[in-house]
């Protein structure tokens, strides 16, 4: 009798915790660890978010009068755009933020999502030649086009969210 107690003690047991990771799963949508999915994701939604930059004329107009101190501003306003984006898209979700860090979260994704987002603004900046209206300016043309870029990197990780 006491056997059968217990098997049904731990059946209870097991299924509670296959709930909580239901709940976990579904419910909460608990942010898992940065994959290599993340970074397909983030490749896709940064080509998909500079595509719309890329083919703008205004953007070589635009990168040809642009001041070094406009790049910095952009640089800043995009690390803080990214910093609000992984926070409230992803940090938020964590149940214990003691065992999982902001610093240790926020850095593998910023740097993943810039570093993605220069990737792509590069190569679109140089696949379809605006580098050749660009000249000199061509940095501050990836720069600019690799804000979009970031963010469209990170919003893809809101819709894993959704």
């Amino acid at each position: 009798m006491q056997k059968e107690g217990k098997l049904a003690s731990k059946k209870r047991e097991s299924i509670s915790k296959e709930l909580d990771q239901i709940r976990c799963a579904v419910v909460e949508k608990e942010p898992e660890h940065f994959s290599k999915e993340d970074i397909v994701r983030g490749f896709f939604g940064a080509l998909f978010f500079g595509f719309s930059f890329a083919f703008s004329k205004l953007v070589v107009d635009v990168g040809n009068v642009l001041t070094w101190a406009h790049v910095w501003i952009i640089l800043l306003s995009t690390f803080v755009i990214l910093t609000l984006e992984i926070y409230f898209i992803g940090y938020e979700r964590v149940p214990n933020k003691k065992e999982r860090l902001f610093g240790q979260f926020w850095l593998k994704r910023i740097i993943t999502f810039y570093l993605i987002a220069y990737v792509v603004s590069f190569f679109l900046v140089y696949v379809f030649g605006i580098y050749l209206l660009a000249g000199a300016n061509v940095l501050k043309i990836i720069i600019a086009i690799s804000m979009p870029c970031s963010i469209g990197a990170a919003m893809a990780d809101l819709l894993k969210k959704y």
